[in-house]
């Protein structure tokens, strides 16, 4: 049975958004955009953006635009090849890269942001962190913009999730109860992604719970 918007707020109050941002202004000036938007608001094109956009990024990157300024995209280093392609069913690892990176990201629940603050692979990285109240983001989001993932989409490595066409799901369709009666409240939604970018103008419309910098 799908999930309400209503139950949907109940369940996960908060939603939480990791960004590189330099600080607050640079996300109200431009918006939460994804990759993909990041690219197109630099102008990057050619085997420039098919490096950044449709492979795995080992490192974090940084593009610039000489009115817009400098920005940092997030590396995939929890997600290599050779275990992507063994976990992937209808998707090819480049069709893959870029099904995430035409996504803004936000994590359900507290547990899931501070298991992701804390990983090794980005310890000592400074981020800065939004917290959104998930009924005002309802408020202003169409119902069918928002889709959910059961897994972490960025982690491919040993024993990785199957994953592919059917992995992001609108509301209406997401297995929620289910997923809860499996595997509880915690886990049965994994990822809450829109796609391309909220812009300014949205984000206008909606207050931070919170936007802190955390190492």
């Amino acid at each position: 049975m799908p999930i309400s918007t209503n139950e949907f707020a109940l369940s996960y109050p908060k939603l939480f958004h990791v960004s590189l941002a330099r600080d607050v202004d640079q996300i109200l000036n431009h918006g939460l955009l994804s990759t993909t938007a990041l690219l197109d608001l630099c102008g990057y094109e050619g085997e420039n953006r098919s490096q950044i956009e449709s492979c795995q990024r080992t490192h974090v990157v940084s593009i610039s635009h000489p009115f817009h300024g400098k920005f940092l995209i997030n590396d995939q280093a929890p997600m290599s090849e050779a275990p992507l392609r063994k976990c992937l069913i209808d998707f090819t690892p480049r069709e893959w890269y870029e099904s995430l990176n035409r996504r803004v990201f936000f994590w359900p629940t507290q547990a899931r942001l501070e298991k992701y603050l804390a990983a090794r692979l980005a310890r000592g990285r400074q981020r800065l962190v939004l917290s959104f109240d998930t009924r005002s983001l309802l408020d202003v989001l169409d119902y069918d913009l928002l889709e959910l993932s059961p897994i972490n989409s960025g982690n491919a490595t040993r024993k990785a999730a199957r994953r592919g066409s059917e992995t992001f799901l609108k509301l209406r369709a997401f297995p929620f109860q289910e997923r809860r009666r499996a595997v509880g409240l915690g886990k049965a939604v994994a990822e809450v992604t829109c796609p391309y970018a909220l812009g300014p103008d949205t984000l206008g419309q909606l207050a931070f719970s919170s936007a802190t910098i955390r190492q």
